[in-house]
């Protein structure tokens, strides 16, 4: 069952940065995917998932990892209505040029990121956790058997071709903080 997409900026039951004519539009003017975009059984549902997993993929969220606090990035700015029900259209943002982003637009950037995003989902889910970045394997050595972990393991949730399309200024960056400070700062 194909997914209807409400694309409407600020709408209260958005569920998409994009409509299918303007992924239809981006893939267009990229190099061709494989198997191609038009090919996909279900463009709609890729597009809503790949909305999702931008739009929550710059929450904040603060979890303790190996003796810090590590609060992820989350987008800068604020959503332009409060009943909006996704992250964008935002006030206070600017586009890579500095140009001021009005609060009732998707920027060009934010769409092409979800038609990216859209695309690498109809290839393969990249959704899924990579066994050998979950296991942390740096390296492998057949003679004599040796195998290097890695000491932190990263989740890439989004991949890198997705992020470069989005200005860094729409982010605020990630802060670690010792737990031990954190402790103290709650008891002060």
């Amino acid at each position: 069952m194909a997914v209807t997409l409400v694309a409407t900026a600020g709408a209260s039951n958005a569920n998409s940065y994009i409509t299918t004519a303007e992924a239809t539009a981006y893939f267009a003017a990229r190099l061709p995917l494989v198997p191609p975009w038009e090919d996909a059984d279900d463009p709609t549902a890729a597009i809503a998932m790949a909305t999702r997993l931008i739009n929550s993929v710059a929450i904040p969220r603060r979890k303790l990892m190996e003796g810090y606090y590590v609060t992820s990035r989350g987008w800068t700015g604020l959503p332009a209505t409060s009943t909006q029900a996704l992250a964008w259209p935002r006030i206070g943002m600017y586009d890579a040029n500095g140009n001021a982003i009005p609060s009732n637009v998707i920027p060009q950037a934010l769409k092409d990121a979800t038609a990216e995003l859209a695309g690498q989902l109809v290839i393969a889910d990249t959704t899924l956790d990579n066994d050998i970045s979950v296991q942390g394997v740096t390296s492998v050595k057949a003679g004599s058997v040796a195998v290097t972990f890695k000491d932190m393991i990263e989740k890439h949730i989004l991949p890198d071709a997705v992020w470069l399309l989005m200005p860094s200024s729409w982010f605020t960056d990630e802060v670690y903080e010792p737990a031990l400070q954190a402790l103290f700062d709650v008891i002060s």
